[in-house]
């Protein structure tokens, strides 16, 4: 009698355990294993300057999510195939904790083959919209800068050696050769800057500090102050920036605006400059 109700309870626990078992499948399904896809960095208008350090992606139109560069990326597919589109980042005003997706940068699109568990590897191109219009604020060219001294010891100059322009027939350079120099450069000419999404891009290569601005020109009657709007740190190598200029035209409507380049030593003894490709991007 024993060993028969020792044996019925053996049965039942095994039963129950199967109908658990049974039951957590039911409640979790078996989860999909994701294909993943790494991207090293973006290629814009074959192989000009830029900075694009982040993306977002998404997969048949729903949101994968936002990721630094390099970066290897989980997508859990729906089929064989699906539509992958990677939106090009860039950090505004240099600043870290601001990145965005740039809006005059094309996504890059492509079909992406489900893959359970292996690594596809990516390197996506993109280029301005066919819709953005710029405006070349000075690229140096012919030794012409398009700015003049407005305060400081020295200032910026255009300067056609190997060693120091990014590209063309020129860059353009300031020298800060003792502890004291400094130099505020504004453009000669203001130009206007369209209502929207409005960035001023540039190439830039720093052994010292320096500082962007502008300045809000209405007709000949009023001027705004000079707006410092981003500071740049000291860079080895070419590096492309982006200063979103949208706020302050939409704070301070204006016929045209001056932009200002103001460079100094910090703790220095010597320190230069170099910058090219200024222009200004909007829609």
């Amino acid at each position: 009698m024993f060993e028969f109700y020792r044996r019925s309870v053996y049965i039942l626990l095994i039963a129950f355990v199967i109908s658990a078992s049974w039951g957590c499948n039911i409640i979790n399904p078996q989860e999909k294993i994701p294909t993943y896809i790494h991207i090293d960095s973006f290629v814009l208008d074959g192989g000009k300057l830029h900075d694009i350090n982040n993306v977002t992606v998404y997969y048949d139109g729903r949101s994968v999510g936002s990721f630094d560069l390099p970066c290897t990326i989980p997508v859990i597919t729906t089929g064989p195939t699906g539509k992958l589109e990677l939106a090009p980042g860039i950090l505004v005003n240099g600043r870290n904790d601001r990145p965005l997706t740039y809006p005059f940068y094309k996504m890059a699109i492509s079909t992406l083959n489900e893959q359970p568990g292996k690594i596809v590897y990516l390197t996506p191109s993109t280029s301005y919209y066919d819709s953005v219009k710029v405006t070349v604020i000075s690229d140096f060219e012919a030794g012409i800068t398009k700015f003049a001294k407005w305060g400081g010891t020295t200032s910026l100059v255009a300067v056609t050696a190997d060693s120091l322009k990014l590209e063309g027939t020129a860059s353009g350079a300031v020298f800060l050769n003792t502890f004291s120099d400094s130099s505020i450069d504004s453009t000669i000419h203001a130009f206007p800057i369209r209502t929207g999404a409005a960035f001023i891009e540039f190439d830039y290569r720093s052994s010292t500090p320096f500082a962007i601005g502008l300045q809000a020109k209405l007709g000949t009657t009023y001027t705004s102050g000079i707006a410092y709007m981003a500071g740049i740190y000291p860079s080895d190598g070419w590096h492309k920036f982006y200063l979103n200029v949208t706020g302050f035209v939409s704070q301070y409507p204006a016929d045209s605006y001056n932009m200002y380049i103001k460079a100094a030593l910090d703790g220095r003894t010597s320190g230069r400059l170099l910058i090219d490709n200024i222009k200004l991007v909007t829609f």
